[in-house]
C-alpha cells in the first residue's frame, strides 16, 4: 500500500523570520540586522531617516520537490523598492530615487522559481526607499501555493485598485452630469457645487492610482498638491452639504469654517517643511468632522426625510472613520480599511438626492404645464365665445346699420324724388301726357336703383370734376324749379384741388337734393343757389334761398326735422358738419366735409 504524503500543513512554504537594516549605501547591509514584524514603518525605529532600507525574509519551502509551485505576493511597500529571490532580481521599480514611484497601494505577485531539493531555505531581499514622514516601509507579505497566492493577488488588486478606478470613475461621471445640468441652468447652484466637489475629489483620489511622482519633481511636492486637493475638496464638500439642505447657519460659523481654510491652504503654499503639511492635513480633517457633527445636528433638528437620510450617511461615515482608525491603531484585525470609498458613498447618496429633486420638480412642472394648458384651453373656449357673440352683435350692428342707412337714402333720395313728381302733378292744371309719366317713373326707377346701388358707392370712382358731379342735380331740379318761377343758380369749380372719395361726393349730392326738395316743397322762394367750394382741407356745399324761412329751434324741438337730422348724422358719420341758418328772406344750409391728401 502508498504510504500518505506529508500533511499539507508541512509543505507548505512560510516565513521563518523577517530582519531590516538601514542602507549604508555599500549595497546589502553586512550588521546592524533587526528584527521586525510586518507591516513595518521604519519611521517609528529610525525616527527621520530618509533614503532606503534592506529587508530580509527567510522562506523557507519544507516540500519543494513534492509540493505544487509557490508565489510570493508582497500587499504594498511606501513608497519605492526592489525584490531579490537571493541574488535574482524579481522586480524594481522604475525610480528608486527622488522622484520616487509610487507602490504604496499597489501589490505585487512573483511565482518562485523551482528548486530540486526536498527541502530548499531562499532569501528574499527587499529594498524600499522613501521619506520618514510618509510612513516608510514593508507591508504584509504573503507566500504559499501559486493559485492561493494568485487569488490572494487579483482581491488585493481589486480592493487597492480597481475599486480605486470605479470609485473615482462614478464620481466624475456625476459630477460631470451635476456640472452639465449647471451650465445648462446657471440659477441652479447646488449642481455647480456638487460639480466642483466631485472634481476635487477625483483629484485628491488619483493619488491611489498614481504610480509615478510625475509632473512632481518631488515626493513632498506630491504630497502638496494632495493636500492642497484635500483642502480644496473638503471646502467645497462643506458649501455643498449646506446648499443641499439649505441650511441657515450664523455668519462666525462660515467665516471661521473659511479662516480656518484658509489657514490650511497657506501652510500647504508657503510654509516649507513636513510638519506644516501634516498640520494643514490635520487641520482639514478637523473641519471636515465639525462640519458633519454640525449638518448631523441641524439634520436631526429639521426632522425632514431627506435630512434624515443625509444625517444617516454622515453617521455611517463617521462608523467607517473609527473603525479604520482602529485599524491603523491595531486595535482591530482587518486587512483593509474602507475611509477611501466614504465619499463615493456619499456623491452616490447626494447624487440620488438631487435626481429626487429634480423629479419632484420635474413632476411640479408637468402639473403647472398640465394646469396651464388647461387654462388655456379654456381660455380659448371663452375667447370663442366671446368672439362669436362679438360677431353676432357685429352682424346685427351691420344690419341695423344696413337699414338705416337704406332709410336714409330712401328719404333723402327717392322719397326726394316722389314729393317732386307729387307737386308737378298737382300744380298741372291738365292731366299730363303718358310721355310725361313715363319720364317720371324712370326717374323714379333710376333712383331706387341708385339706393340699391349705393352699397358700391365706397369702391366706386368719383365724378372727374364738380360739374359732372352737379349735372343730375341741375338736370333733376331745373325743370321742377322753372315750373314754379324759382331762379336756381349753380356755382361750382372748374376742377378737384384735392379729389373727394365716392361717399363723399354721394353725401353731397343728397345734401343737395335734400336742401333743393325742401325749397321746392316749404320755401315759397324766388332765387335760390347751390354753391360748392373747396378749401384747403376740406369741401364746403351751401345751399341758400331767399324764402320764407322757418324757426330751426321749434321745427328740432317738435321732432318735425326727420330730414334735417338725417342730414346732420350722414354729415357727422364721416367727419364732417352741418348748419343751418334761417329767417325771413335767408334759410342758409351749409355741410363741410374734411378732405385727406392722396
Amino acid at each position: 500500500m502508498l504510504q500518505p504524503g506529508p500533511a499539507a500543513a508541512d509543505c507548505a512554504p512560510h516565513i521563518a523570520s523577517v530582519m531590516a537594516a538601514r542602507d549604508s549605501g555599500q549595497g546589502r547591509p553586512v550588521d546592524g540586522w533587526q528584527p521586525v514584524t510586518l507591516p513595518d514603518d521604519w519611521s517609528l525605529r529610525w525616527p527621520g531617516h530618509d533614503g532606503s532600507v534592506w529587508y530580509r525574509l527567510q522562506l523557507q519551502r519544507p516540500c519543494a520537490g513534492t509540493a505544487p509551485a509557490s508565489a510570493l505576493v508582497i500587499h504594498y511597500l511606501i513608497m519605492a523598492g526592489e525584490v531579490f529571490i537571493n541574488d535574482s532580481l524579481l522586480w524594481r521599480d522604475r525610480h528608486l530615487t527622488e522622484p520616487l514611484s509610487r507602490s504604496w497601494n499597489s501589490p505585487r505577485y512573483w511565482v518562485l522559481p523551482e528548486t530540486t531539493g526536498a527541502k530548499a531555505e531562499d532569501i528574499v531581499w527587499v529594498r524600499v526607499a522613501g521619506v520618514a514622514a510618509q510612513t516608510p516601509g514593508l507591508g504584509r507579505v504573503s507566500v504559499g501555493h501559486q493559485d492561493a497566492m494568485l487569488a490572494l493577488y487579483q482581491r488585493e488588486l481589486w480592493r487597492t485598485r480597481t475599486l480605486s478606478v470605479i470609485n473615482l470613475t462614478v464620481s466624475a461621471v456625476l459630477g460631470t452630469l451635476a456640472l452639465f445640468v449647471w451650465l445648462a441652468f446657471p440659477a441652479h447652484r447646488m449642481f455647480g457645487y456638487y460639480a466642483l466637489t466631485s472634481i476635487c475629489w477625483v483629484l485628491f483620489g488619483l493619488n491611489t492610482l498614481a504610480t509615478e511622482a510625475w509632473p512632481f519633481p518631488s515626493t513632498e511636492a506630491v504630497a502638496r498638491a494632495n493636500h492642497l486637493a484635500y483642502i480644496l475638496f473638503i471646502a467645497s464638500f462643506c458649501v455643498f452639504t449646506w446648499r443641499l439642505l439649505a441650511l441657515r447657519h450664523p455668519d462666525w460659523l462660515e467665516k471661521g469654517l473659511g479662516m480656518l481654510g484658509l489657514a490650511a491652504l497657506g501652510m500647504i503654499l508657503l510654509v516649507p517643511g513636513w510638519g506644516p503639511l501634516r498640520l494643514a492635513g490635520h487641520l482639514g480633517t478637523l473641519i471636515l468632522l465639525l462640519n458633519i457633527l454640525y449638518v448631523i445636528g441641524q439634520a436631526l433638528r429639521r426632522r425632514q426625510p431627506e435630512d434624515y437620510v443625509v444625517a444617516v450617511t454622515f453617521l455611517l461615515l463617521i462608523t467607517i472613520a473609527v473603525r479604520d482608525l482602529l485599524v491603523l491603531a491595531g486595535m482591530l484585525k482587518s486587512d483593509y480599511v474602507l475611509t477611501p470609498y466614504t465619499c463615493l458613498l456619499f456623491m452616490v447618496m447626494a447624487a440620488v438626492l438631487l435626481g429626487v429633486r429634480v423629479a419632484r420638480s420635474s413632476r411640479r412642472i408637468e402639473r403647472f404645464n398640465q394646469e396651464l394648458s388647461d387654462a388655456v384651453d379654456q381660455a380659448c373656449t371663452d375667447l370663442s365665445r366671446t368672439l362669436e357673440k362679438e360677431h353676432q352683435l357685429a352682424i346685427n350692428n351691420s344690419r341695423l346699420q344696413e337699414r338705416l342707412q337704406l332709410a336714409h337714402d330712401l328719404h333723402d333720395g327717392l322719397g326726394g324724388q316722389i314729393v317732386r313728381s307729387i307737386m308737378v302733378i298737382e300744380q298741372r292744371d291738365t292731366p299730363l301726357q303718358n310721355d310725361r309719366f313715363l319720364s317720371m317713373l324712370k326717374l323714379l326707377r333710376d333712383d331706387l336703383r341708385q339706393v340699391i346701388d349705393s352699397g358700391a358707392s365706397a369702391t366706386a370712382a368719383a365724378p372727374a370734376t364738380p360739374a359732372e358731379w352737379a349735372a343730375p342735380l341741375r338736370y333733376r331740379f331745373a325743370n321742377l324749379c322753372d315750373a314754379l318761377g324759382i331762379n336756381l343758380a349753380w356755382q361750382v369749380p372748374e376742377t378737384w384741388q384735392t379729389p373727394p372719395s365716392a361717399l363723399q361726393c354721394l353725401l353731397l349730392a343728397r345734401l343737395a337734393e335734400e336742401a333743393l326738395t325742401n325749397v321746392v316743397k316749404h320755401s315759397q322762394a324766388h332765387q335760390a343757389r347751390v354753391t360748392l367750394q373747396q378749401h384747403e382741407h376740406a369741401l364746403v356745399l351751401r345751399v341758400e334761398d331767399d324764402g320764407i324761412g322757418f324757426d330751426v329751434e321749434a321745427l328740432q324741438g317738435a321732432s318735425l326735422g326727420i330730414g334735417l337730422d338725417s342730414m346732420r348724422a350722414r354729415a357727422e358719420r364721416m367727419g364732417g358738419t352741418l348748419t343751418l341758418h334761417s329767417c325771413p328772406g335767408a334759410t342758409v344750409l351749409e355741410a363741410r366735409l374734411p378732405l385727406q391728401d392722396r
